[in-house]
């Protein structure tokens, strides 16, 4: 096909011929439109930069600093608060950190201020920080000597609680010792005897403990009124109930063992009021706390009657008794009643202990606290004097009690400096505050003027605005003329033309490739566009020619590739129905003749291949026959042979069990023998101990006039520390008032102890009979028991040869157990292995069948392996696959 060439018309050059012009004339007057309006806002612009330049880098970063220090006074203000408020030591951490922020913050809003304002505010700031580390320093330490403080008053609870066992274990022990010297002369006295030791004595201790009690809660009752600390009222709360346990455990006693002896219900009143004002704490009004104090003086009266009540049927008792009752039984007085009475003044004085440290703790002064310590350290220096007492017994105890008592590193010290501290705290968050307020009033100043000059700018850039914006208006209507006038010179030079080629365009992409023209006074750019248009046209009517010839090359193709692909599509559904014979005769072209050659090889191979998996099924179906019949026979003797080892290991584990519970029958009679004779053994020693204790006793008494002496001495010294307690109870003033009472009444029991040691002379001389009369009838009991310790001997040694024979057969029959056991398990196992050997040789046969049942569906060729053969295999292996399943 012939291409046609056009020549291009030359034409004559015209400067405003051109869009480009046009447009470039159109935009230069808009241009200098625009250029007025910038100018004018420029000019308004330039004025109101000015004035908004100083505003945002004099007026308003002044502003804002004045805004910054006020909140970064504010803040700091609110930590310092809550440094005072901590009430922990982690929530001062928290606060000390609130504290590092807020001082930080305040740094940064100084440091952001002009230098002559920045030399104004940092003496201020420096002050406020270093007020708040003197604050923050004193809270600390503060913190910690409360922390010693409630630290040395849980030891010295701690210690109170062991010293209340130590001095309980000590007097049951005495109490022991009374009954025990009591049960030894037992057939030597009357029944005045047992009722003055198991009742009276007793009797008396339950009494003056409850006192002891009652005056303890009574004290820790009005202190806890009195203390702010939680730390310290949990303390005491503590104390309080523990020590109203032990009222109640006296309260229950004296009601079941002495129910006449003393009003139980008014005692059980008592407790009950000052458990009540334990139990409101801070809360106790005026009226309670009188309450407290009536229960304690009325449990006081009616506790010091029943004393003296017993004290007096002691004294009874011990004149109606006979001479030589009065004398054991004023001995063991002598003796362990002192022992109780020491007891008694350890105990009392460790209570008024504890009450000084509650009212050194309590205390809100330094002068409370050096006052509550002097009845401290007077106690502390009573309690040394026990030091000895009991052979060093309470010594560790006692040492680390006084050293609470110490001026210079006890409970005191560390009260004063927690109270030290908390009022250095206190002084220098008033400074804090003063300097925080300080700095506020003058941030607040600072703001003030910055906002009056802030409005005055404001206003002169309003005006600014306004006359800015009366010129633009003016700009913007002249704009507005020209920008029509523009529109429609556009319209009529510009989108005609382009609407003209547009359509022109569109019809020749529509197919119409009819000649194109009429554009040959337009401008150079529509002109040119039409010119390439034609070209493109010319180039359309060429391709179409060409396309005719490309279709008729493209159906002959196709049909060949169709011709190929029918014969393989039918070569692959024969192959898909088992017939392995299936081969592509027909004649194909050279592309698809590699093609046919490999489709016939690969079926070749694959009949090939049934053939002789055919053959290989037979063989895997015939080992399959011989291993599944003999995986039968062994299954069948091994289930017998673990039956019979089954019933083997039964027989013998019956047989094991009769022997060991012969063994331990055997056994069971040994020790009940050797327990008998240990028991025969241990009665002699007692008889032993009897009589060496009865001879102790004669020879004691004959020593008691001598120790008569001694217990003057004691009554003495008991008292002048009894006159000592009532003079330092005198000096607490109404805290002290029992005390005073139980001192009064320890000192008249040992002026009776004193008067009573001179009757007891009387007493020992016949118990001296009649220990020696003891002494025989024991030494009888004693030559008994031997004879008896020896027979059970014999008796024990052979029934324990007749245990160990029984023991060493329970070993042998339980050795010979285990190896039946281990063999009929291996029988077990051996029996599950054959039980599975089997069910595999099965289950290859079925897969054989299968494979056969698979292969039978090709169909090879003639001259491969005939057909009869692979159906002649499938003939023999039709069976019920039922026959080789396993049963049972």
């Amino acid at each position: 096909m012939t291409t046609q060439t056009r020549k291009r018309a030359t034409r004559r050059w015209n400067p405003l011929s051109s869009i480009r012009a046009k447009m470039f004339l159109i935009l230069l007057a808009m241009a200098g439109t625009s250029a007025a309006i910038g100018y004018a806002v420029t000019q308004a612009f330039e004025q109101v930069s000015a004035d908004v330049h100083v505003l945002t880098e004099d007026k308003l970063p002044e502003l804002e600093l004045s805004g910054q220090m006020t909140a970064a006074a504010a803040r700091t203000k609110d930590a310092m608060v809550a440094v005072m408020l901590a009430e922990t030591p982690g929530s001062l951490d928290f606060a000390k950190s609130d504290v590092t922020a807020a001082v930080r913050a305040l740094d940064g809003a100084v440091e952001q201020l002009p230098q002559v304002l920045r030399d104004e505010f940092k003496p201020d700031v420096v002050m406020v920080e270093e007020a708040l580390e003197a604050s923050i320093a004193a809270r600390t330490v503060a913190f910690k000597n409360a922390a010693a403080v409630i630290a040395m008053m849980e030891q010295l609870q701690g210690l109170s609680s062991a010293m209340q066992v130590t001095l309980a274990e000590m007097a049951d022990n005495a109490y022991s010792n009374l009954s025990k010297g009591g049960e030894q002369t037992m057939s030597a006295v009357d029944a005045t005897l047992v009722d003055l030791v198991e009742v009276k004595f007793a009797t008396l201790q339950s009494l003056l403990q409850a006192r002891a009690e009652i005056n303890l809660i009574s004290g820790i009752a009005l202190a806890i009124g009195e203390t702010e600390d939680r730390a310290m009222q949990s303390i005491l709360t503590d104390l309080a109930k523990a020590s109203d346990g032990r009222l109640n455990d006296v309260i229950d006693i004296l009601e079941v063992e002495a129910p006449g002896v003393v009003p139980i219900f008014a005692i059980r009143d008592a407790a009950a009021v000052l458990q009540k004002a334990v139990s409101r704490g801070r809360l106790q009004s005026n009226t309670l706390r009188q309450e407290v104090l009536s229960a304690r003086l009325s449990s006081d009266t009616e506790l010091s009657t029943a004393v003296d009540d017993m004290v007096f049927e002691v004294t009874l008792a011990a004149e109606d008794a006979s001479d030589d009752s009065k004398k054991a039984i004023q001995g063991l007085l002598t003796n362990e009643v002192g022992f109780l009475n020491t007891l008694l003044e350890i105990n009392t004085w460790i209570s008024n202990f504890q009450v000084a440290a509650l009212d050194v703790v309590t205390a809100q002064s330094i002068a409370q606290t050096r006052a509550a310590a002097e009845p401290m350290e007077q106690a502390a220096a009573a309690l040394a004097e026990y030091k000895t007492f009991d052979d060093g017994r309470l010594a560790t105890q006692l040492d680390e009690i006084i050293t609470m008592a110490e001026p210079d590193q006890g409970l005191a010290i560390f009260r004063i400096a927690s109270l030290t501290a908390d009022a250095d705290a206190t002084k220098e968050a008033n400074a804090t505050a003063n300097a925080v307020l300080q700095i506020a009033s003058r941030a607040s100043l600072l703001g003030s003027g910055s906002r009056g000059e802030i409005a005055y700018m404001a206003t002169d850039i309003a005006v600014t605005v306004d006359e800015a914006h009366a010129n633009i208006e003016r700009l913007l209507m002249m704009a507005a003329g020209l920008l029509v006038m523009a529109l429609l010179l556009t319209h009529w030079l510009v989108q005609r033309p382009l609407n003209a080629i547009s359509r022109t365009t569109e019809r020749l992409a529509d197919g119409d490739l009819s000649p194109i023209n009429g554009f040959d006074r337009t401008s150079d750019e529509i002109y040119r566009i039409a010119q390439a248009l034609t070209v493109f046209r010319d180039g359309l009517v060429e391709k179409e020619a060409l396309s005719k010839a490309t279709e008729e090359e493209r159906a002959a193709h196709q049909a060949q590739q169709t011709a190929a692909v029918t014969a393989i599509g039918n070569g692959l559904a024969r192959l898909a129905q088992g017939d392995l014979s299936a081969r592509i005769t027909e004649e194909l072209t050279e592309g698809y003749a590699q093609l046919q050659a490999d489709f016939n090889l690969t079926v070749e191979t694959l009949s090939r291949t049934v053939v002789d998996m055919v053959d290989v099924a037979s063989s895997i179906r015939n080992g399959a026959d011989e291993i599944s019949q003999a995986s039968d026979d062994l299954s069948r003797r091994t289930e017998s042979q673990a039956a019979t080892l089954e019933e083997t290991a039964a027989a013998l584990d019956e047989l094991t069990a009769s022997v060991k519970s012969a063994a331990d029958g055997a056994r069971a009679v040994e020790a009940t023998t050797q327990d008998a004779k240990s028991e025969a053994v241990k009665n002699g020693s007692v008889v032993n101990s009897a009589v060496s204790a009865m001879t102790d006793i004669e020879e004691s008494s004959k020593h008691i006039a001598q120790i008569i002496g001694v217990i003057d001495d004691i009554a003495f010294q008991t008292n002048l520390l009894a006159l000592n307690a009532g003079v330092e109870a005198a000096r607490a003033g109404d805290a002290g008032r029992g005390f005073a009472v139980v001192a009064s009444e320890v000192r008249g029991l040992s002026q009776r102890t004193s008067e009573a040691a001179m009757e007891i002379k009387t007493l020992i001389s016949e118990s001296s009979k009649k220990v020696d009369y003891g002494v025989e009838l024991v030494g009888k009991a004693g030559t008994a028991l031997s004879d008896i310790v020896a027979q059970v001997g014999q008796i024990s040694q052979q029934v324990s040869e007749i245990a160990d024979g029984a023991a060493s057969q329970s070993t042998g029959l339980h050795e010979i157990n285990i190896g039946m056991s281990q063999l009929d398990q291996v029988t077990q196992q051996n029996a599950a292995m054959v039980e599975e050997s089997t069910a595999a040789s099965h289950m290859l046969r079925g897969d054989a069948t299968k494979l056969a049942e698979l292969v039978s569906n090709f169909t090879v060729a003639e001259d491969n392996a005939p057909a009869a053969a692979v159906e002649t295999q499938q003939d023999g292996w039709d069976e019920d696959p039922d026959d080789w399943q396993m049963t049972g």
